[in-house]
């Protein structure tokens, strides 16, 4: 059945393995070391789990024939949420759907009675956020077989 056009909507638990392609369809756009790759699928890091879809709020973007074009999913506490993953498929990077996921990210924290948003996101992606308002208020390592990353944490008032 085709929809009227591109939009948003909840995520279904029987998705995970489509989510689970486009994540990592979306870290290979970045062009990371083979190393660190092989590593995210050797771990099932980028793997996304039925069960994570139905503990926390996961959206689709798709098309208007009804496939999907990225995710997000929400970590929700309080007066902060937290962007769990934020994936597109590498096509329609600078298409909008990132940052269509993006805005209905912080509508859909704002409404569970979040104040702030917070991102987790290393210097690849980092720009992104910086587009869309958010401000870097720390760092973190992340330390993998690969080697070392340093992360900035992003966070966008509501």
């Amino acid at each position: 059945m085709e929809s009227d056009g591109p939009g948003i909507r909840a995520a279904r638990s029987d998705e995970a393995e489509i989510l689970s392609h486009i994540c990592f369809r979306a870290k290979s756009y970045w062009e990371y070391p083979r190393e660190l790759m092989n590593h995210w699928l050797e771990s099932s890091t980028l793997s996304i789990t039925p069960e994570e879809i139905e503990a926390n709020p996961t959206y689709v973007a798709y098309d208007g024939e009804g496939e999907l074009l990225g995710f997000y999913s929400l970590g929700l506490q309080d007066e902060e949420s937290s962007i769990r993953n934020l994936c597109v498929l590498p096509e329609l990077v600078g298409a909008g759907v990132r940052t269509m996921l993006f805005l209905h990210a912080c509508e859909m924290a704002e409404e569970s009675g979040a104040s702030f948003l917070t991102v987790v996101s290393d210097l690849l992606e980092s720009h992104f956020y910086k587009e869309m308002g958010a401000a870097p208020v720390g760092e973190k390592i992340d330390r993998t077989p690969a080697g070392d990353r340093l992360m900035t944490i992003f966070r966008m008032n509501l």
